[in-house]
């Protein structure tokens, strides 16, 4: 939208002692970022692309319950975790976090990387939030940079 101001996001990542995978690999991905967006615009979060050297997701999921899932937080997506990431705009401890998505495992959740320092009360977040189109985005013209 032309005229809005720009923002940005400023993430802490969880100590590496707790999430030593997780945090690693986001630290690779923004070491070898080439691109990204933000292309899925739910209720509950922002879900973005990340388009980097790193391809492959985790291979285990690596949630640790001292990063639960509460407004804020940024989490990966998918089965395992990552390389897309999340950013929870909601409490999304009930559908992220342990068994939430899976019976059989019920210790199972997403990873929380970190949470957003700057970008949620400045309005940042939530000016990329009321972008036109819901959930999966198709058009690209749509997704935000």
């Amino acid at each position: 939208y032309p005229g809005l101001n720009k923002g940005s996001l400023l993430l802490e990542l969880a100590p590496i002692s707790l999430l030593p995978c997780s945090v690693y690999n986001f630290l690779e991905i923004a070491r070898t970022w080439k691109h990204g967006a933000f292309h899925r615009n739910a209720n509950h979060v922002l879900q973005a692309i990340a388009r980097s050297n790193i391809t492959q997701s985790m291979p285990f999921q690596e949630y640790n319950k001292q990063y639960p899932h509460k407004k804020g937080t940024m989490g990966y997506a998918g089965r395992p975790s990552g390389p897309e990431f999340y950013v929870s705009i909601q409490d999304n401890s009930r559908a992220h976090g342990p068994g939430s998505q899976q019976k059989r495992n019920p210790h199972e959740a997403d990873v929380v990387i970190g949470t957003l320092i700057e970008g949620m009360e400045d309005g940042t977040v939530n000016r990329i939030h009321t972008m036109p189109g819901k959930e999966f985005i198709q058009d690209k013209k749509k997704w935000v940079l």
